[in-house]
């Protein structure tokens, strides 16, 4: 038997336990988990019924693969504090962005592995981004995969390539969402129709765009093709969006990837 430890139970870390549980990759017993708030643990005690460590030490002495959905500036203060209570028995399993492997290689003698899930896992879809250290096993890459294979498509990549495909999957769905309501608002301003009404018929035309591509396996181009023919009304629309929609997206990679820069910083200088 495989016992999961869970340090940092917010709402990434809440999220994967209930996965975890509701799709069968680990029961209850299975699952130890601890929070400084205790409130917050406790919660997801009452929703699962997981089991509830009193330390953070006590989490790590008592699993076998531990998930710490911790923030990135707090990953070397919990990793040290742990000591020797983490091994290289233990598969350590990050959630942090901008803490690379090479970090917590350094800060704990367990082999390591990074997963990134969006929250898009919540109804089990969506990318898990995953990475693994020198030291991780065929079995480390199986259980790994399995694990946010339940709950989403698991990508395993090369590490110096997190932070733009992050920004293609984690972040992802705020960026479609505030692409969508910035699309309702227009059209509210254009016309006066309720705003409630406007975001219903947008957020139901893009599950029903998500759907057909996820059913036929059509690509984009192919989508944009059945609706938007030559000299009709769609394709002024398209023009539109291929003429000004580029440079904000390059926008929005650029900052997000100085802000990478900026908790990459420091994360360094947490470090003596």
């Amino acid at each position: 038997m495989t016992t999961f430890g869970v340090i940092g139970t917010g709402s990434m870390g809440s999220m994967l336990v209930r996965k975890m549980v509701e799709s069968g990759q680990a029961g209850a017993h299975e699952i130890i988990v601890y929070n400084r708030s205790a409130e917050k643990a406790l919660r997801l005690v009452g929703a699962t019924g997981v089991r509830i460590a009193p330390s953070a030490r006590d989490v790590a002495e008592q699993s076998d693969v531990l998930l710490l959905c911790v923030r990135p500036l707090e990953v070397r203060g919990v990793l040290l504090d742990l000591g020797g209570a983490l091994t290289p028995e233990h598969l350590l399993v990050s959630v942090a962005s901008d803490v690379t492997l090479g970090d917590l290689s350094a800060w704990s003698k367990a082999r390591s592995a990074r997963a990134i899930p969006a929250v898009t896992s919540e109804c089990g879809g969506g990318v898990t981004l995953v990475a693994f250290g020198a030291a991780a096993s065929d079995a480390d890459r199986e259980l790994v995969l399995s694990l946010f294979g339940a709950m989403s498509s698991p990508v395993e990549i090369a590490e110096e390539h997190f932070e733009v495909m992050t920004a293609l999957t984690s972040c992802a769905p705020a960026f479609i969402a505030a692409l969508m309501q910035e699309f309702a608002a227009a059209a509210v301003r254009r016309s006066g129709i309720a705003l409630p009404v406007a975001e219903h018929l947008v957020r139901e035309t893009l599950t029903g765009t998500a759907c057909l591509l996820a059913a036929s396996g059509t690509g984009f181009e192919e989508v944009i093709a059945r609706v938007a023919t030559e000299g009709g009304i769609t394709r002024v629309g398209v023009d539109v969006i291929r003429q000004r929609v580029p440079g904000v997206f390059d926008e929005i990679l650029a900052k997000t990837d100085a802000r990478h820069d900026l908790v990459k910083a420091k994360i360094r200088e947490t470090v003596p």
